[in-house]
């Protein structure tokens, strides 16, 4: 991945944490404050289009890393569809550990974004490449 990439993933979460923060301001401001609302609602705006350019100069200086991140936004989105009615009692994350891995019976290691399992044993994965992955319990350690 190109080094100024990584740079460019970190202002696109910065811009998205600060856009769900407008997001919520937008909804605490009375329906009577019209300049109120449409500046918020500008704000966001901007804030959707300067992701946008990011995420253009990404494509620019990395088509694989752009790629990627497609397939991975892709995934999650079909990772929380296929999760709406499931009942998990564990959620693994990166973030949470600094790793994300499943073990199976066979001793493989399977890198994820997230890994949840579900209640009665089995697991559903997002692979780092942005796969959703479904393993049995029985197979896993």
């Amino acid at each position: 991945m190109h080094p100024h990439v990584d740079n460019l993933l970190k202002k696109i979460s910065f811009i998205e944490t600060d856009m769900e923060l407008h997001k919520q301001i937008l909804v605490t401001i009375p329906s009577d404050q019209k300049d109120d609302l449409e500046q918020v609602m500008q704000t966001i705006a901007d804030k959707k289009q300067e992701i946008q350019d990011l995420r253009r100069e990404i494509k620019r200086l990395d088509h694989t890393a752009y790629d990627r991140i497609l397939a991975i936004e892709k995934g999650t989105q079909q990772f929380k569809i296929m999760a709406q009615d499931k009942r998990f009692d564990r959620v693994d994350t990166p973030d949470e550990s600094g790793t994300c891995t499943i073990t199976l019976i066979d001793g493989t290691d399977v890198d994820c974004l997230v890994a949840a399992r579900e209640e009665n044993g089995d697991w559903m994965i997002l692979t780092l490449e942005g796969e959703i992955k479904q393993f049995p319990h029985v197979l896993v350690k």
